[in-house]
C-alpha cells in the first residue's frame, strides 16, 4: 500500500463539461421545485416559498511563488440559488451550487413537524457533525470571512471530512423554563466515497453503487431560546469507500473508517464575535489484509469585530496537532495545516458587502517539510431575494 502523497499530475475528474451538468441538473432541479409547489398545496395551510440568490465574485491572488496544488491566481463568479416552501406541518428546502469552477446540487431535503419540538426530514443535508457548513451553507454573504477553515472544507473541494449526507436527519429542541435551549441532533445515510483525490458525496441527480454508511450526531447549549450564541458537542462515523484504481497513490486501500468527534461554539458578546471548531480524527486506512491507524487534531478560532454598522475587523488562526506525515491527509489535495489571515468586511448596503484578506498559509508537503505562502483574497457578495 502506497500512502506517499499524490502525484501533482493527477487532477480531480470532471470529465463532464460544466455545462452539460448545469442544464442536467437545472431540469431536474426545476421539477423538484415545481413537485414541491403541489406537495405543499396539499399540506394544512397556505404555503410560504421563499427564493433566495446568493452571488458572489471572488478574486485570489498567490503573494508568493508558486506552490504545488495551489492556483496562482483566478477571478471566480458563484451563484447559490437557495429554495424552501412551508405549509403548516411540511418543509422542502432545495439549494443549487454554480461556479466557474463546479455546478452541483447541494440539498434537497424534506421534513415533517412532529410536535412542537422535534423535525423530520429525507432527502441529502449537510452533516450536522460538520459545524461551519450547517451555520453557512454555500451562501457568502452569510458568513463574514471569504475564505472557509480548511476544517470545514467542502468534501469535493479537498476537506478532510464528510460535508453532505443522503439520507435522514432528525431534529429536536427542548426549551428550559429559564428560557435556554437544548438542541439535540442526529443523521444516518450514505456518504462520499475516495475517488482520485477527492471525496465524492452521493450524488441524486446520479445515483451510483460504493457508497457506504455516514452516521453524525450533534448537541448544542443556547443560554436563550432566541439566540444564535450556542456551544456544543458533535460526533460523526464515516465509512469511505475507496475507488483504488483511481489514483496509483489508493493502491490496494479498499476503504477508510472515519471516526471525529468536536467541540464548537459561536458566541456573541457586545460588538465581539468568536467561533471556534476542534475536531479529532481517528482513520483506520484498510488495504487488502492490513489496517493504518491515523489520528490527528485540526481545528480553528475566528474573532470577529464589529467596529461600526457597515465595518467588521476579523482574523482567524488555523492550525492541527500530530497531522504532519498523515497517511490520511496524504491521499487529498495539499491541506492548509497553518492559516493565519486578517480581514476586513465593508456592508455598503443591507445586501451588499465587500470584503478583504490576506493571510500566510503552510500547507502539507512531503515528510513533515511545510509549503508556506501569502494569499490575497478579494470578494463582493449579494443576497437577492
Amino acid at each position: 500500500m502506497n500512502l506517499a502523497m499524490p502525484d501533482e499530475s493527477l487532477s480531480e475528474n470532471k470529465s463532464t463539461p460544466v455545462h452539460t451538468v448545469w442544464k442536467r441538473h437545472m431540469a431536474i432541479v426545476s421539477i423538484f421545485l415545481l413537485a414541491s409547489t403541489g406537495w405543499s398545496q396539499l399540506a394544512r395551510g397556505a404555503p410560504q416559498q421563499d427564493l433566495l440568490f446568493f452571488l458572489s465574485a471572488e478574486g485570489y491572488e498567490n503573494l508568493s511563488s508558486s506552490v504545488a496544488g495551489i492556483e496562482d491566481s483566478f477571478l471566480r463568479p458563484s451563484a447559490d440559488i437557495l429554495y424552501t416552501t412551508n405549509s403548516d406541518k411540511f418543509r422542502f428546502l432545495g439549494e443549487y451550487f454554480l461556479s466557474s469552477k463546479e455546478s452541483e446540487l447541494e440539498r434537497l431535503q424534506a421534513g415533517w413537524q412532529v410536535g412542537d419540538e422535534a423535525m423530520v426530514w429525507l432527502g441529502r443535508f449537510h452533516n450536522i457533525a460538520n459545524f461551519w457548513s450547517t451555520e453557512f451553507h454555500h451562501g457568502q454573504f452569510m458568513q463574514t470571512s471569504i475564505s472557509r477553515p480548511g476544517l470545514a472544507k467542502w468534501e469535493d473541494d479537498g476537506g478532510p471530512t464528510v460535508s453532505h449526507i443522503t439520507g435522514l436527519l432528525l431534529e429536536y429542541e427542548y426549551t428550559r423554563s429559564d428560557e435556554s435551549a437544548l438542541a439535540f441532533e442526529f443523521a444516518a445515510g450514505l456518504g462520499p466515497k475516495l475517488i482520485s483525490q477527492e471525496m465524492q458525496p452521493f450524488d441524486l441527480l446520479n445515483p451510483q453503487s460504493g457508497h457506504d454508511l455516514s452516521l453524525s450526531y450533534r448537541m448544542a447549549y443556547r443560554p436563550d431560546v432566541l439566540s444564535t450564541s450556542q456551544i456544543g458537542l458533535a460526533m460523526g462515523w464515516n465509512e469511505i469507500q475507496v475507488e483504488s484504481a483511481s489514483n496509483p497513490n489508493l493502491a490496494n486501500l479498499r476503504n477508510i473508517q472515519q471516526l471525529t468527534i468536536s467541540l464548537f461554539a459561536d458566541w456573541r458578546w457586545a460588538n465581539y464575535r468568536l467561533i471556534t471548531d476542534w475536531t479529532y480524527f481517528n482513520n483506520q486506512l484498510r488495504p487488502v489484509n492490513s489496517a493504518v491507524t491515523d489520528e490527528f487534531v485540526l481545528g480553528y478560532l475566528q474573532v470577529e469585530y464589529q467596529a461600526s454598522r457597515d465595518w467588521t475587523l476579523f482574523g482567524r488562526g488555523e492550525t492541527g496537532f500530530g497531522e504532519d506525515n498523515s497517511p490520511f491527509l496524504s491521499l487529498l489535495p495539499p491541506y492548509a495545516v497553518d492559516r493565519y489571515m486578517l480581514g476586513v468586511r465593508w456592508d455598503l448596503a443591507d445586501t451588499h458587502s465587500l470584503a478583504l484578506e490576506i493571510a500566510d498559509v503552510s500547507t502539507q508537503g512531503s515528510n513533515s517539510t511545510r509549503n508556506n505562502f501569502k494569499e490575497l483574497r478579494v470578494q463582493w457578495s449579494t443576497v437577492i431575494q
